[in-house]
């Protein structure tokens, strides 16, 4: 007979004081199902449970399990003995079935689980229901301190587990540190020897070896090798951030792709844009993409110097080793090796800022 630890968290089926079912209440940033799913995604591939509608249509009305932690030495069979037991005690134990009638799962409701005997195993049961928001939070930094741990066994470093938030299906490489106020979300894989934070946040994002975020958001993208992003970017869903790369301060991203070796080191926005290698954007610089009817593309060859306080007004083409002159709008398509200008010519006024100084004092 195996002896084994089963943490459960029951996740019941109604409606709370906060209009939500109790799959759908986040824990660790994502809907409570989610770790249900992912702990035993054989039992319940079949099964989505995104809004009330799905819950209702699966027919879920009662409570339902999350393991937190996956026991693979127990069958199919143990489950239905262990609902038979609880169901001796609790009458609304119920299955769960998929479309081919095969059991996927066990429902039960958040009875007392003391002890469980379960054929060839043993299991010791401790539950939390997830009835409320101050339940899940319960529920979350169970989840939370075991991902810590688990990720800090395999070589990661996280200087504050108590005050970093990171997703149970985060992959992190070994050798990456991940600094006090950062939030990982779901769906997100960082690489080797990276250094995340502080204060960053990360959605469904993929970052290479070796990359430096700090002060940051990114959403939906991916950031090469060798990089260093912020403080203070934002990088938005869609974008494709090459190696070696340095997205600084007051830098946004929407929608573009930024080839290897390319620098805006502040204060500029880059959006729906396809950026080269080796470019360098001054501080100033809008790629101006939006019309007030539609968005339009731009394109900057290899090589490129945008200097400061330029508008590359969208659609336009600059070819390979351009370099626009600061302070300039660029409507118009720039050629391989030009230099474009468009910004009105300097008049220097001789004596005109003296004679303004002289006639106000004789005002006063």
């Amino acid at each position: 007979m195996s002896q084994m630890h089963w943490s459960v968290v029951l996740l019941t089926g109604g409606c709370g004081a906060d209009g939500l079912f109790d799959f759908q209440r986040p824990v660790l940033m994502e809907p409570a199902v989610q770790h249900m799913m992912r702990e035993i995604p054989s039992a319940w591939h079949t099964i989505t449970l995104e809004d009330r509608t799905a819950c209702e249509t699966a027919g879920l009305t009662g409570p339902v399990m999350l393991f937190e932690k996956p026991v693979p030495e127990l069958t199919a069979q143990d489950y239905f003995r262990l609902a038979d037991l609880f169901f001796r005690r609790n009458t609304a134990v119920v299955t769960v079935r998929d479309c081919i009638g095969e059991p996927v799962g066990i429902l039960c409701d958040a009875a007392d689980l003391s002890q469980g005997q379960t054929g060839d195993a043993a299991v010791d049961l401790t539950e939390t229901a997830v009835i409320s928001m101050a339940r899940a939070y319960e529920v979350q930094c169970r989840i939370q301190k075991r991902t810590a741990h688990r990720l800090m066994e395999n070589g990661v470093c996280i200087m504050d587990p108590d005050g970093t938030w990171i997703a149970a299906d985060a992959v992190i490489g070994a050798g990456s540190c991940i600094l006090p106020g950062t939030m990982i979300y779901p769906g997100c894989r960082i690489g080797r020897f990276c250094t995340i934070g502080p204060n960053t946040v990360l959605k469904q994002t993929e970052v290479d070896d070796r990359t430096e975020i700090n002060a940051s958001q990114i959403a939906e993208s991916t950031v090469g090798a060798d990089s260093a992003i912020g403080p203070f970017a934002y990088i938005r869903p869609g974008c494709r951030v090459g190696d070696r790369t340095r997205i600084g301060d007051f830098v946004e991203l929407k929608n573009a792709v930024v080839g290897d070796d390319t620098k805006a080191s502040h204060l500029t926005y880059i959006g729906d844009a396809d950026v080269g290698n080796n470019v360098n954007f001054g501080c100033g610089t809008v790629v101006v993409n939006y019309d007030g009817y539609e968005k339009h593309r731009t394109a900057v060859g290899d090589n490129c110097f945008i200097g400061c306080n330029t508008n590359l007004v969208a659609p336009v083409r600059l070819g390979d080793r351009v370099l626009t002159a600061a302070g300039s709008t660029i409507t118009d398509d720039v050629p391989d090796g030009a230099m474009a200008v468009a910004r009105a010519r300097q008049k220097n006024k001789l004596g005109w800022n003296d004679a303004r100084i002289d006639a106000h004092r004789s005002d006063r």
